[in-house]
């Protein structure tokens, strides 16, 4: 199994980070490759929420159904997936840190699990590393994505 684990302080106060986590739809605008989300389930997201994130992989779009499984308010929450190709669970969790928040993501994954061994391999040798990359610049969006939400807007200049 694979397992990618990083943890990133985020430059905004817990509420805020969880809030912005729970907004699907505007995950677009800091995750890498993502180009839509959106909730597929009724009533507030929560414990037993799905979404579907829709992926650019080359030249095709990817369709991924998350689960929401577990869900403690402002503390952590685990997504799962169930991917033929890359089945996940990723968990969330959020800890204060004087005013801002340390974020830490972890993975865990099977490569192609019909690939058996050869699946573990390619877990080994390329995906943690590539995942680990993505969730570290994942993360840095998110600090800036926040920074961006939390200027005040500028007001017009006076000519």
């Amino acid at each position: 199994m694979g397992h990618v684990e990083k943890s990133s302080i985020i430059h905004a106060p817990v509420a805020v980070v969880w809030d912005t986590l729970n907004d699907i739809a505007h995950t677009p605008e800091w995750v890498v490759g993502l180009e839509n989300s959106e909730i597929t389930t009724e009533g507030p997201y929560g414990l037993g929420t799905i979404y579907i994130d829709y992926n650019r992989l080359g030249p095709f779009l990817q369709e991924t159904p998350w689960h929401v499984t577990a869900f403690e308010p402002m503390t952590f929450q685990v997504h799962e997936s169930k991917s033929a190709t890359l089945p996940t669970s990723l968990t969330l969790s959020l800890m204060p840190v004087a005013e801002a928040t340390r974020l830490t993501m972890t993975f865990d994954y099977h490569l192609l699990p019909v690939l058996g061994p050869v699946g573990r391999l390619l877990e080994r040798l390329l995906m943690n590393r590539l995942i680990g990359q993505v969730v570290t610049q994942n993360m840095a969006q998110l600090d800036s994505y926040l920074q961006r939400q939390r200027q005040p807007a500028s007001s017009p200049s006076l000519v």
